[in-house]
């Protein structure tokens, strides 16, 4: 089934920042977009769709104009430095990162999915991609390994893009964690 991207400012039906003809476009001024240019139209949709998810979670400035549009720009009160965006528009910024998340994930789709992780979480709040074990009538979860495991966001897997948001994005690349046993009686 083919994708259907909807790049419509503050729509509820919204799931892309930009179109895959304005991808097209920002693909033809830059070098190295070899995964955007040899991908298919449907396959380019799905990346900006997913690119668009991902940056969604990330914090941003300002607050949502309504609370029906599907997704987090536009934004009203979003000011910073010598960024002004009215409560109408999606940011070049966005679009930006948008295109480049896109391009990112076309070249790996599974940039930002944890490695080892199953579509089920297993205890509800606690990180389950490195979890071997874990024990109810005591709480005891021990982690597959002792190796620093790096939670992913699109901060962590394009690092660039903290630039291109610039002062709009309020998140950070996230930390690393090690592994962790914790024990209750």
């Amino acid at each position: 089934m083919t994708v259907t991207v909807v790049a419509t400012a503050g729509s509820e039906s919204a799931n892309s920042y930009i179109s895959v003809a304005t991808g097209n476009d920002l693909a033809d001024l830059y070098l190295g977009t070899l995964n955007w240019t040899s991908a298919s139209t449907d396959n380019k949709g799905r990346a900006l769709i997913m690119a668009t998810r991902y940056l969604d979670e990330l914090s941003y400035i300002g607050e949502k104009v309504s609370s029906t549009q599907a997704l987090a720009w536009p934004r009203r009160d979003a000011a910073c430095g010598d960024w002004s965006f009215t409560t109408t528009e999606i940011p070049q910024p966005i679009k930006q990162a948008t295109f480049d998340l896109a391009e990112a994930l076309l070249g790996d789709s599974t940039l930002l999915k944890a490695p080892g992780a199953g579509s089920a979480e297993l205890i509800p709040g606690i990180p389950n991609a490195n979890l071997r074990r874990a024990r109810v009538d005591v709480l005891d979860v021990e982690f597959n390994t002792v190796q620093q495991a790096e939670s992913k966001n699109a901060l962590n897997v394009v690092p660039h893009l903290k630039q291109v948001l610039g002062c709009i994005c309020l998140s950070k690349a996230s930390s690393s964690v090690g592994a962790v046993k914790v024990l209750r009686s």
